[in-house]
């Protein structure tokens, strides 16, 4: 009995090992396709004048709201611009714009982070009570109320955005600093007189590089929703000028009648933001294989 348990067990665990190692390798595949998909997303963004040299500002009245034709695969808006154009310009708007909010997220967040895990003891809790006082409000809300504050322009925006989004930035890499700094090689690299510099730059900076670059590519899914649904409400880039989030807005009137001028936009992001959201799982899921610092 104790024999046939035995190779029970054995087959039972190595049928789980096979599980597992499947569902990591499908795991990686989806990654693969996201970032497959999020890649053509990116290149057919840039590369957009060379794949339909349409002008996107291009009006021609006698052809609105037309229906999908060869000159116009995906129709036209309610002044005859061809939306195929507008929807690879407006792309370039919404992919640079939630690059650069996640940018200016990280800075600050890192900057704060490092400082609030490495500086005296008041510093960090004046920089975790500055965290918790701007958690405890709606980032949409308080973006809202900047972007009023400062004036409704695109680079206000951004700006808006980035000042209310960097605490979760903030909280994990001061999390990860903390969780290096305690190591027991850290330790003994400060006993031998190694400077906070270098152990930042070589020892804790190589640690942190992957939770970082998970909580990045998670969230540019929504930096993308949140810029697309302030710029939705008029607080983005104005018209002519076409953004993915604005196109959604400007065809709300127009839907029953052409109702590719809202699926178009909608679509874009909505694949855009699944890609990103794909990727940064099975990138946290390559981060979370590696296991805690040692």
């Amino acid at each position: 009995m104790i024999h046939v348990s035995e190779r029970l067990h054995r087959t039972t665990s190595s049928e789980d090992g096979v599980t597992k190692a499947q569902t990591e390798r499908r795991l990686s595949l989806l990654g693969l396709m996201a970032l497959g998909g999020l890649l053509a997303i990116v290149l057919a963004v840039l590369a957009g004048p060379l794949l339909w040299p349409v002008d996107p500002v291009a009006q021609n009245i006698l052809n609105r709201l037309a229906g999908p034709l060869p000159a116009h695969p995906l129709g036209t808006d309610q002044f005859g611009r061809d939306t195929l154009a507008r929807l690879l310009h407006g792309g370039r708007w919404s992919l640079l714009g939630a690059l650069l909010v996640c940018l200016g997220t990280t800075a600050i967040g890192f900057i704060l982070g490092v400082l609030a895990a490495t500086g005296p003891r008041r510093l960090d809790q004046s920089i975790t009570t500055l965290t918790t006082t701007f958690q405890a409000v709606p980032g949409v809300l308080l973006a809202l109320a900047l972007t009023a504050l400062l004036g409704a322009s695109f680079s206000n925006l951004l700006v808006a955005l980035i000042l209310t989004n960097w605490t979760w930035y903030a909280r994990m890499y001061r999390a990860q600093v903390a969780q290096a700094l305690a190591a027991p090689h850290i330790e003994g690299a400060r006993a031998i007189g190694v400077g906070s510099w270098r152990l930042l730059r070589y020892h804790i900076g190589p640690h942190i590089l992957g939770p970082a670059l998970v909580v990045a590519t998670i969230n540019v899914g929504a930096v993308i929703l949140n810029l697309s649904a302030l710029s939705f409400i008029g607080l983005g880039l104005g018209p002519p000028t076409p953004e993915w989030g604005n196109m959604i807005s400007e065809s709300r009137t127009y839907f029953q009648r052409a109702p590719l001028l809202m699926l178009a936009p909608g679509l874009a992001i909505a694949l855009t933001v699944l890609c990103v959201n794909l990727l940064g799982n099975a990138l946290r899921d390559r981060v979370d294989v590696v296991g805690p610092l040692q």
